[in-house]
């Protein structure tokens, strides 16, 4: 395979969750070239791909393959087809990464079954709930599962990881304040939505410091507040929309506790309604321990740089594999020699990561 070229494809084709049809047809096309490569199909787009030598279990290997609504821009000639979206977060690199792993595999034909997921809908849509309730994966016996993220704030060929909570538990949360519209001049006469809002934003961080006073252990942050229609007339409609992210279970729980209690709380004091609409919930990514200290010793093998990475506050539905099977989840290098954050417009990670990301993959199989 000509694996430069085929990143590159897949860059210019970011779809959403679960509209990934076309990036689903192209990748079934790559690896029509296996015609002993099973293909298990969802009603949803996203496949399963099945190599299987022997009666034992089998090891999972994922990649995600949806996009973000964000517009490109960076300056490459294989930048988005597809206005307002783009491959900010490396699913096309974690996808070409699988693809290779693949081609290896049937080259060489391992004695160990595998799976290989091309999993839709990991940006905030639930994509791996509804493969497990699917129920695909319940036929077979899965011993371990496999997880890489490209990593552009480090250099190409270092790795970093940790055994025990890695990623947080992560949920979206939109709070709205429903009140009724008045003109400035008899502001009585209405329901300050805005107020509410405000009052709740300001209130909700101060509560969380104190019924969180241990830094990193909990936090609800909210990049977006609409409110209003016009400068002159109280708002009758104030949403905040945000993200809560927690590293344990009895955290997250206060945490969504403390942000209900302060949504009332807003609520009552301006008089008026409230609704809390929460998106996917993201389970928090649990290393386990053994595969932890052989990632370590197969990075050494390949004279990567290894180090243990610090728990983060990011969001990864990878989750829901490492809480049913034996899991493991690394960053993979992939800086491009400039500061790259994910879900930023200019992210384009190094594509000399690849070969990098499919050896590491290899070795555990």
């Amino acid at each position: 395979m000509d694996l430069i070229q085929i990143r590159r494809k897949l860059h210019q084709i970011p779809e959403l969750g679960f509209q990934e049809f076309e990036t689903t047809a192209y990748l079934k096309q790559i690896l029509a070239q296996f015609p002993t490569l099973i293909i298990r199909d969802f009603t949803f787009p996203g496949f399963l791909a099945e190599y299987r030598t022997n009666n034992k279990a089998y090891k999972l290997f994922r990649a995600d393959i949806d996009g973000l609504p964000i517009r490109e821009e960076n300056d490459c000639p294989f930048v988005s087809q597809h206005p307002g979206k783009m491959h900010a977060c490396g699913h096309d690199l974690h996808m070409t990464i699988l693809l290779g792993l693949i081609e290896k595999v049937m080259q060489h034909r391992p004695d160990q079954n595998l799976l290989f997921l091309f999993q839709p809908a990991e940006e905030g849509h639930g994509g791996a709930e509804r493969v497990l309730e699917t129920g695909i994966l319940d036929e077979y016996e899965i011993s371990e599962a496999f997880a890489l993220h490209v990593n552009g704030l480090m250099s190409v060929g270092t790795i970093q990881s940790k055994a025990g909570i890695f990623f947080s538990n992560t949920q979206e949360v939109e709070v709205n304040f429903i009140g009724r519209s008045a003109h400035v001049a008899r502001a009585w006469e209405g329901r300050n939505a805005l107020a509410a809002g405000a009052d709740f934003y300001l209130n909700l961080q101060k509560n969380i410091q104190e019924a969180f006073p241990e830094e990193n252990t909990a936090i609800c942050h909210f990049g977006k507040m609409q409110a209003g229609t016009v400068m002159n007339a109280i708002a009758a409609h104030c949403v905040l929309e945000g993200s809560m992210r927690a590293f344990n279970d009895a955290d997250w729980k206060k945490l969504q506790s403390l942000l209900e209690n302060t949504a009332q709380t807003s609520a009552q004091k301006y008089e008026l309604q409230y609704r809390i609409n929460y998106g996917s919930f993201y389970k928090h990514v649990i290393n386990n321990a053994e595969l932890y200290q052989k990632l370590k010793t197969k990075a050494a093998e390949l004279h990567l740089i290894f180090s243990e990475a610090e728990k983060t506050f990011t969001g990864e539905d990878f989750g829901y594999f490492a809480e049913r099977y034996p899991g493991l989840l690394f960053w993979l290098g992939a800086s491009n020699g400039q500061p790259n954050g994910l879900h930023s417009s200019d992210f384009l990670p190094d594509e000399k990561a690849i070969p990098i990301g499919i050896e590491l993959f290899y070795k555990f199989i």
